[in-house]
């Protein structure tokens, strides 16, 4: 066992160095030299201080991606004995199985929760530094609490979900699971907007009538049935720029950050608008719950099959019992977190085809590029990002077009 901790450690060493110098030296960002002096040249609306900022930023972030990822795994590999111990605790406390696996699952996320406190707190303080972020420590602290209570209420459902039906099918587990779980992801796609963001925000009708007006013209154009466009104080919380829709069924809502109602003009907001609303009338939020749901089909099976290997090959080093034993849900939290971070580059290339999407209406709706090209050089600005990104930051991180891309289509457009 000490010669794979240390084969493990060796491995990731390995992989951060190669990490740190591929994101923290040379020039990632360049621009092709016939786009120079153009509306995608972050120069001609950026400073050059903002510009420095946003790849160093950017760096940073990306960083702390490329390495969380593999240290969360190598973290649980480390942790499968303390997870034996947690598991006789939660046997000595409590005889009913379902208490048992309370017990764990808090203990469990808890003692998670707190080794990568650090990597939270480190993001938290940069983004205050690099000027992002307005957040408040009692703030951080408050949001990071609600994200233990969802996360362990929704991690004890699933788990006890999972126990019943493994024990129930041994052999099929994984499909009853994930069959299990479409109604499940598809509840809480639809209480997000009305139940879950209002946990963390202020959400109320937007107060410009005049914009008001002229949005809900636009959603009428596109036959959306909206009554109320909404607006949030993420000022409390950061100096970016968004937008967003989210929500099922008759609890979609279309929201614009109270940043955004600052900083944009309001033409350029009109098309972010019509970009949102391009999502709900392609149905892309439906499109990719099929499509995550897709993708879990799969994922699931390769982890039925991974979890019943490792647990028959090294369970017993770590004094597991066997599947259906509490201390192997770590296991299992192993391949989902390394089944994630491999599948990323596909979730990313699929919602970055719906974000173009997105734009296209945009265009259709408003027919003003000129517009939307302000509005994203806007974006970069204040949300210090980069025009481009790397290939590999762009395949795992990139869930929208690079900015230049998108400045390139509006430019074709006006054209």
């Amino acid at each position: 066992m000490k010669r794979l901790y240390l084969g493990l450690g060796a491995a990731f060493g390995v992989y951060a160095i190669i990490m740190i110098v591929y994101l923290l030296q040379g020039d990632l960002f360049p621009i092709p030299h016939a786009l120079v002096g153009t509306s995608a040249d972050p120069h001609t609306f950026m400073t050059v201080e903002e510009i420095n900022k946003a790849e160093s930023l950017s760096r940073i972030r990306s960083l702390a991606y490329f390495l969380s990822s593999p240290l969360q795994i190598g973290l649980i590999l480390l942790l499968l004995g303390v997870a034996v111990t947690i598991r006789s605790f939660a046997e000595k406390l409590f005889r009913a199985s379902f208490l048992q696996m309370v017990v764990f699952v808090l203990l469990f996320i808890l003692l998670m929760d707190v080794l990568f406190l650090p990597v939270d707190y480190f993001l938290f303080k940069v983004d205050q530094a690099y000027g992002v972020s307005t957040e408040t420590l009692a703030i951080f602290w408050g949001d990071h609490g609600k994200d233990f209570l969802l996360n362990a209420v929704g991690t004890i459902v699933m788990v006890w979900i999972f126990r019943l039906v493994l024990k129930w099918s041994p052999n099929r587990w994984w499909f009853w699971f994930w069959l299990l779980s479409v109604p499940l992801i598809l509840f809480v796609t639809f209480i997000q907007p009305v139940v879950l963001d209002p946990l963390y925000n202020d959400f109320k009708p937007l107060q410009d009538q005049e914009l008001k007006a002229q949005i809900l013209q636009l959603a009428a154009q596109s036959h959306i049935p909206a009554k109320q466009v909404y607006e949030v104080n993420m000022s409390e919380r950061t100096n970016t720029i968004n937008a967003y829709v989210n929500g099922i069924g008759g609890n979609a809502r279309i929201v614009l950050w109270d940043t955004t109602l600052k900083k944009l003009q309001p033409d350029e907001i009109l098309t972010v608008m019509a970009h949102e609303m391009g999502h709900y009338v392609e149905k892309h939020i439906y499109l990719g719950i099929a499509y995550g749901i897709a993708l879990s089909f799969v994922g699931l099976w390769l982890a039925f099959h991974a979890y019943r290997f490792f647990l028959k090959r090294w369970g017993s080093r770590w004094g597991i019992r066997g599947e259906n034993d509490l201390a192997a849900l770590p296991v299992l939290l192993l391949l989902i977190t390394l089944m994630s971070f491999v599948s990323a580059p596909a979730q990313n290339a699929f919602s970055r085809v719906i974000e173009h999407r997105a734009d296209v209406y945009a265009m259709k709706m408003t027919g003003d590029g000129s517009a939307a090209i302000r509005a994203f050089q806007q974006i970069a600005k204040e949300n210090l990002s980069p025009v481009t990104q790397p290939k590999l930051v762009q395949w795992f991180r990139g869930s929208h077009p690079a900015i230049m891309d998108r400045i390139l289509y509006f430019e074709q457009f006006e054209r």
